[in-house]
């Protein structure tokens, strides 16, 4: 057993933990195959901030790095992509959302995906229970299925973590309008191609998300 998973295992107890190279991960993504040198050394440029978590949705240096267009045909059919990072320090739960396409992600310092499936999302509403985390190994590169919960990736190093974050152009960018009072899905809507929801301890909460996360904010003890 890699040595961070068994550390991280050992100091959460009640979370099931797992490897994205397990096969568990099977209903919620797939590794991909592929040469990673150049994406690591663009993904290294990008700074950890000090405190909390950042998002980039399009960053020009990775996005020039080659294997994009690799990703782009094989994952999202020749579609428009955008390139960018979550970096930061973060290891709380807090929300989960989905888009209805692949997310594909990278490290360079490991993390940990908190993921759900859609079948445990119900009117919006989630179980923490039923959510797993994944680790993801530093130079692993894997798809994640569309429809899938996750959020901001979980540190496993006082360091904090990078990770690459690629999906089809124009997510996560602002909607003219939000409408969490909405009937059926569209109450989640928050951003573009971004549907969630969040627990209500969490900063979303204050920013006015719908609230459907009961149970223990999870937090991922390192």
């Amino acid at each position: 057993m890699d040595k961070v998973l068994e550390m991280l295992r050992g100091k959460n107890p009640t979370l099931p933990l797992y490897s994205v190279l397990d096969p568990e991960f099977q209903r919620y993504g797939r590794v991909l195959t592929a040469e990673t040198g150049e994406l690591a050394e663009a993904l290294d440029t990008c700074a950890i901030p000090d405190q909390g978590n950042c998002y980039h949705a399009s960053e020009p240096v990775l996005e020039k790095v080659a294997l994009m267009q690799d990703m782009k045909r094989i994952v999202f059919g020749d579609m428009p992509i955008e390139a960018g990072y979550c970096n930061g320090r973060g290891f709380r739960l807090n929300a989960m959302e989905y888009h209805k396409c692949s997310e594909v992600n990278f490290s360079t310092t490991g993390a940990v995906l908190l993921l759900a499936l859609p079948e445990q999302l119900d009117d919006g509403r989630l179980d923490s229970a039923d959510v797993v985390g994944f680790y993801l190994p530093a130079g692993v590169l894997i798809e994640v299925f569309p429809l899938v919960l996750h959020f901001a990736p979980c540190r496993v190093t006082e360091e904090g973590f990078r990770c690459l974050v690629i999906l089809e152009k124009g997510t996560n960018e602002a909607l003219p309008s939000v409408n969490t009072a909405a009937a059926g899905e569209e109450k989640l809507l928050w951003m573009r191609n971004k549907w969630l929801t969040c627990h209500p301890d969490s900063p979303q909460q204050k920013d006015g998300a719908f609230v459907g996360i009961s149970g223990e904010n999870l937090a991922l003890m390192i």
